[in-house]
């Protein structure tokens, strides 16, 4: 894993959660069970609630399936990109996360590309970050928020 991940955040979400990395769905265990119907290949998930299927709901689209990770990327400008929803917004934030850190405040780390065969957005090569608490990031591993 690259040392340093991105998280792009544009102005409105920045100030809704007071600058903090907030996941979709808080204090709710980092699994999932898939249904019949929700999109996914057979072999993709497994049988019951698993991290596996969370981490494929999570990337294939975490409005439709929220969970309690939140997206990274080592890719700043990708970051960027996010945090202006390309150009609709005019400023954002990017989080600079040290990837270092993360162990010693008890936050896991999933790489998408350890798991999903095909990530939905490849390019990104996303990391899902996950809290111990399942709850917001600690502010620890924030070693910088990067206004653009």
């Amino acid at each position: 894993m690259n040392r340093y991940l991105y998280r792009g955040v544009n102005s409105d979400m920045f100030r809704s959660t007071e600058g903090r990395l907030l996941p979709k769905a808080i204090g709710v265990e980092f699994k999932r069970a898939i249904k019949y119907g929700q999109g996914f290949k057979y072999g993709e998930i497994t049988y019951g609630s698993s991290v596996k299927n969370a981490i494929m709901a999570h990337q294939k689209d975490s409005s439709t399936f929220p969970s309690s990770g939140v997206s990274t990327t080592p890719v700043f400008e990708n970051a960027k990109a996010y945090a202006l929803h390309n150009g609709v917004y005019t400023s954002g934030y990017v989080f600079k996360i040290d990837a270092e850190l993360l162990k010693t405040v008890g936050v896991m780390a999933y790489d998408i590309s350890e798991t999903a065969p095909a990530p939905a957005i490849s390019e990104d090569k996303e990391i899902i970050l996950v809290a111990k608490d399942f709850g917001v990031l600690p502010t620890e591993i924030v070693i910088e928020i990067i206004e653009v």
